[in-house]
C-alpha cells in the first residue's frame, strides 16, 4: 500500500515555513514524563467520540530536518483545536534504520495521541522490535502500518498486512494499529473487490481502525465505506481530507498517489489558478463538502487533514468545522 504522506516542501506554492532556532527548556523534561503516565490509546478514544456521535479531527504533521523548537510551536498551535490525534509521518526517501528513523527522533516531542508511521517494505523484524519498544518507552501505543512506496526488496514485510500480524504476534494488544484504505481502489489492485479484501485482511490481521487516501467524490468515500460493512469491516473508518495550496500542488500529489481526480474540480481550479486567495476558497469549500456529505450520509464523522504543517490552512478547516457541528452537532 502507499504511504499517505503529503509532501510539504514539493507541494508548497509560495509560503515558507518558518524557522525558530529557540532550544528548549527544564520544562520540556516535565512535559516528557507527564507525557508517559498519561498514554491515549486511540481505540478507546475513537470509540469514545464514535459513542457520544462527535465530529472529530487528526492531524498529519509531516516529519522533516527543522530547527530546534518548530515542531514545539506547531504542537502549541494545533492543540488549541484539541484533534483527537496526530499522524507523524516519514519521508521515505530518508534512511529507514532505527538510528536515523526520523519520525521516531521527533516523537519525544509529541504527546501520546500521536500514530507513528511504520512502512511494511522498509524495515527488517528487528528493526520493527527496536522501533516499536523505543515508542513504548516513549508512552505511544499507536501506530500507522502502511505498506510504502520504498523501491528496497530487504525489507522482511511484503504486504501492510504482514507487518500488521507480526505487531500482534510480537506485542499482542499492546498497540493500537492504523491502516491505509482507498476509496477509489489503490492503484496497484486488479480490481475493487479485490481490493476491500486485502483491506479486510488488513483489519482480520489485528487492525483496529482505518485512514482512508485522499479522494475528492464524496460519492465514492459513501459508497466505500458501506461496502467496507457489506463484507464485515467493523472497525472504525475515518476520512482522509486533502486541500491543495495550488493547482500545480493538485497535479503533483494526482501523479504521486496516483489520484482519480474529476475533470470538473481540475478545470475550476485551473480557472483560478493565478489567484492564491481564490485557490484557498476554493479548495477549503470543496473539502468542507465532502465533510457535508459524508456526514450527512451517516457513514462517518472522523476526519483526518493532511495540514502540509500550514497553521493558516488548519486554522481555517477548524472554523468551518464549528459550522459543521453546529448544523450536525455532536
Amino acid at each position: 500500500m502507499r504511504n499517505l504522506i503529503v509532501d510539504e516542501d514539493t507541494c508548497r506554492r509560495s509560503d515558507v515555513a518558518r524557522r525558530d532556532s529557540a532550544g528548549g527548556s527544564s520544562s520540556d523534561n516535565v512535559r516528557t514524563a507527564r507525557r508517559r503516565c498519561e498514554i491515549v490509546d486511540l481505540r478507546r478514544a475513537l470509540q469514545g467520540k464514535i459513542s457520544s456521535n462527535e465530529i472529530f479531527c487528526g492531524l498529519e504533521i509531516v516529519s522533516a530536518s527543522r530547527p530546534s523548537g518548530f515542531y514545539q510551536r506547531l504542537l502549541e498551535e494545533m492543540g488549541k483545536y484539541s484533534p483527537l490525534f496526530y499522524a507523524l509521518t516519514w519521508h521515505e526517501e530518508a534512511p529507514a534504520d532505527t538510528e536515523n528513523y526520523l519520525p521516531l527522533n521527533l516523537l519525544e516531542n509529541f504527546p501520546s495521541n500521536t500514530l507513528l508511521h511504520l512502512a511494511a517494505k522498509s524495515f527488517k523484524r528487528d528493526e520493527v522490535i527496536r522501533i516499536s519498544r523505543k515508542a513504548l518507552a516513549l508512552g505511544t501505543i499507536n501506530v500507522f502500518a502502511l505498506r510504502g512506496d520504498s523501491l528496497s526488496e530487504d525489507g522482511d514485510f511484503k504486504h501492510a498486512a504482514d507487518l500488521v500480524a507480526f505487531i500482534r504476534e510480537q506485542f499482542g494488544g499492546t498497540f493500537c494499529i492504523c491502516v491505509a484504505g482507498y476509496p477509489q481502489m489503490h492503484p496497484e489492485s486488479p480490481s475493487r473487490e479485490l481490493d476491500l479484501l486485502y483491506l479486510k485482511a488488513k483489519v482480520d490481521a489485528g487492525a483496529d481502525f482505518i485512514i482512508t487516501q485522499i479522494c475528492f467524490e464524496s460519492q465514492a468515500i459513501i459508497d466505500f465505506v458501506n461496502d467496507c460493512r457489506k463484507i464485515g469491516i467493523r472497525v472504525p473508518i475515518v476520512l482522509g481530507i486533502f486541500v491543495p495550496m495550488s493547482y500545480e500542488c493538485l497535479e503533483r500529489m494526482a501523479s504521486i498517489c496516483k489520484l482519480d481526480v474529476p475533470v470538473k474540480i481540475k478545470d475550476d481550479l485551473s480557472r483560478v489558478r493565478d489567484n492564491d486567495e481564490a485557490v484557498t476558497k476554493f479548495a477549503v469549500d470543496l473539502a468542507m463538502q465532502i465533510m457535508t456529505d459524508v456526514i450527512r450520509s451517516g457513514v462517518t464523522r472522523g476526519f483526518h487533514l493532511f495540514t502540509l504543517n500550514r497553521l493558516p490552512l488548519v486554522a481555517e478547516i477548524y472554523r468551518r468545522i464549528e459550522f459543521l457541528k453546529t448544523e450536525f452537532g455532536n
